[in-house]
């Protein structure tokens, strides 16, 4: 008799969990700001070799918006698109500056290590291309130059944060588009 109530707890719990399980959210939204990331090597790499080293650069970016769904409690499939962008400025050297734009889209998958309601440890892989877009101003309006180009681009998140609840910020370090350093926030619906 007692194995027959201890085996009847048990189902009782299981179907408890899995019904938890089911209300969890599985979808999920974000918006971040990278740094260090791929196309700002790229972009200051470009302007070591193409312009002496005490031209002055600006680069702001990746801003980005992210959404995974998740088809079960450890794996996210979905897609990260950001936008960042370069100025150079050569007017003491040649009167020319130079403006990038890169565009990102890849789709992505999150593993998540550790689940807990207010705190998670999680790594992401993606992978897809970037449209880099160039504008060249020379020291005459008939200078102008534009070009485009599109490559492969990837992201390895090797360890990332996350803490809240519905709305979570998170922390990312790993290499590639979204930079060695990320961080935003994160809706859960």
């Amino acid at each position: 008799m007692k194995k027959y109530f201890a085996m009847i707890a048990v189902a009782m719990l299981a179907t408890l969990t899995v019904k938890a399980q089911s209300d969890e959210p599985k979808n999920e939204i974000g918006v971040y700001y990278g740094v260090a990331s791929a196309s700002d090597i790229i972009s200051t790499y470009a302007s070591v070799l193409t312009f002496s080293s005490d031209d002055q650069t600006g680069f702001w970016g990746p801003v980005g918006i992210e959404y995974f769904y998740h088809v079960n409690p450890v794996i996210g499939i979905g897609a990260v698109a950001s936008i960042a962008g370069c100025k150079y400025e050569y007017s003491r050297h040649t009167g020319t500056d130079v403006k990038a734009n890169y565009y990102t889209v890849m789709p992505a998958v999150k593993f998540n290590w550790l689940r807990r309601n207010h705190f998670g440890l999680y790594s992401e892989l993606a992978a897809g291309v970037i449209f880099m877009q160039t504008k060249i101003n020379g020291q005459k309006p008939q200078d102008v130059e534009e070009d485009s180009a599109t490559d492969f681009m990837w992201q390895a998140t090797a360890l990332g944060v996350e803490f809240g609840s519905a709305f979570r910020g998170f922390c990312e370090l790993g290499v590639g588009e979204k930079g060695i350093l990320c961080a935003g926030v994160r809706y859960k619906f």
